[in-house]
């Protein structure tokens, strides 16, 4: 009896083991979408607030050769 105690533990601690390593697997997988994410969000922001600067930079452009116009 006490051999078949001993298998069922085993068994048991294998099933174990095998759910760690899949939950390992799909938290490693899980781990590197969410990086590759981060990075397309944080290359969106970069081209946003360029885009943001270049139409502050061209408004300020205008406005200033609006100013230029009234004093010519």
């Amino acid at each position: 009896m006490s051999d078949q105690v001993a298998d069922r533990i085993e068994r048991a601690l294998k099933r174990i083991e095998v759910a760690a390593a899949s939950q390992a697997l799909v938290r490693t997988r899980l781990e590197a979408r969410n990086e590759a994410l981060r990075a397309r969000i944080e290359s969106a922001i970069v081209d946003l607030d360029a885009l943001i600067a270049g139409e502050r930079e061209a408004e300020a452009d205008a406005a200033s050769a609006g100013g230029e116009e009234d004093e010519g």
